[in-house]
């Protein structure tokens, strides 16, 4: 068996939706984050630009970041196809570099967490630093209490398996994932830090947002 990275292990097919599924969720990022036509947007990580298309189509003007590069070449495929303005860069969170350029950011479908606490929090900073002044976050983050109320210890999806455990010091899930990929089990580790809604909010303060 095999050690890998976790996402690494995820079939492509993991983190992709329904396209009505991803127009309803621009429909609501596009009005929390208060975006008009013609305001630039970041998507980090962006996954293969699902969300970021319809962003598009309603006339924002979208960046997107990811680590993995087959869903960046997926996100440029599609805006070149479509004639959509986007810019798509493979990159490590932690590595964002913009300076006010933004004037809304989002971070969805429980992508926040996986690094250490003071990654975590530096991310957020840097989310902080890429705002236009007035510009908003959103980060999309599981509900802990419910998630902890319902806590599967084991927990099974297409052709892997998920062993689970709550680290109640840490306030970290960590996960061992066991998948099948042409006839052989490749095992990933994975931590995911779950903040409280109190947490989360003092870490965008220190970040200087308010």
């Amino acid at each position: 068996m095999s050690m890998t990275e976790w996402f690494r292990t995820f079939d492509e097919s993991f983190w992709l939706r329904p396209d009505d599924v991803g127009a309803e969720e621009a429909a609501f990022i596009r009005k929390a984050l208060r975006l008009r036509k013609g305001q630039r947007v970041l998507d980090a990580p962006c996954g293969a630009g699902r969300i970021a298309v319809h962003l598009a189509k309603a006339g924002c003007i979208v960046t997107g970041v990811d680590l993995t590069e087959s869903f960046i070449r997926r996100a440029r495929g599609r805006f070149r196809r479509e004639r959509l303005p986007g810019t798509f860069t493979a990159m490590d969170l932690r590595q964002l570099d913009f300076h006010e350029q933004f004037h809304g950011i989002y971070n969805w479908l429980g992508s926040f967490g996986y690094f250490s606490d003071a990654e975590n929090a530096d991310l957020v900073c840097r989310y902080a630093r890429a705002l236009r002044p007035g510009g908003r976050l959103l980060i999309d983050q599981p509900n802990r209490e419910f998630l902890l109320r319902h806590f599967a210890r084991r927990k099974a999806f297409g052709d892997a398996t998920s062993y689970n455990r709550w680290d109640a010091r840490a306030e970290r899930v960590e996960s061992r994932r066991i998948a099948r990929r042409q006839g052989r089990s490749i095992e990933s580790l994975s931590s995911i830090r779950l903040y409280t809604p109190s947490q989360m909010r003092r870490l965008c303060e220190r970040a200087g947002l308010t």
